[in-house]
C-alpha cells in the first residue's frame, strides 16, 4: 500500500512540474492540486492515528525506500514528460552540478551509469516498501 501511495505522489509531482516547464499551466495546476490534496489527506490520516503496515523494518526502511524510489523515477518521468532526453542532466541545480562533476571526473558514460544506478535503486526501494 505504501509503495502505491509513494508511486502516485512521485509520478504526479514529476508530471506536473514537467508540464509547467512545457507551458501547460492548466493541466499542471490540476495535477498539482491532486498531488497536494493527497499529501494533505495522508498527513491528516497519519496525524489522526492511522498507521501503515510497516512489517518489522520500521520507519528507516520507509524513508529510505521513498528516497530511493524518488531517485529512481522522478528525473526519468520528468524528462520524458518535458520532452527531454531520458537521462538529461541540467545545469542549474546543485544535484545536476554534482552529477556533471562526477561524470567529468570518472568519464563514465552518463546514460549507462544512470540507467544501472537508478534501476538498482528502484529494485531496493520496491523490496523495502513491500
Amino acid at each position: 500500500m505504501i509503495l502505491v501511495i509513494f508511486l502516485v505522489l512521485i509520478i504526479t509531482e514529476a508530471v506536473y512540474e514537467a508540464l509547467k516547464l512545457r507551458g501547460k499551466d492548466t493541466l499542471s495546476g490540476v495535477i498539482e492540486f491532486f498531488n497536494r490534496a493527497l499529501t494533505i489527506v495522508l498527513l491528516s490520516l497519519f496525524m489522526a492515528g492511522w498507521s501503515w503496515d510497516l512489517k518489522n523494518d520500521g520507519a528507516g526502511y520507509v524513508i529510505g525506500g521513498y528516497v530511493l524510489l524518488r531517485f529512481a523515477l522522478f528525473d526519468v518521468l520528468y524528462n520524458l514528460t518535458a520532452g527531454l532526453s531520458l537521462f538529461y542532466i541540467g545545469e542549474t541545480k546543485i544535484y545536476d552540478k554534482l552529477w556533471r562533476k562526477f561524470f567529468e571526473w570518472t568519464r563514465f558514460p552518463e546514460g549507462h551509469f544512470l540507467w544501472m544506478f537508478k534501476f538498482i535503486a528502484l529494485l531496493i526501494s520496491i523490496v523495502w516498501l513491500t
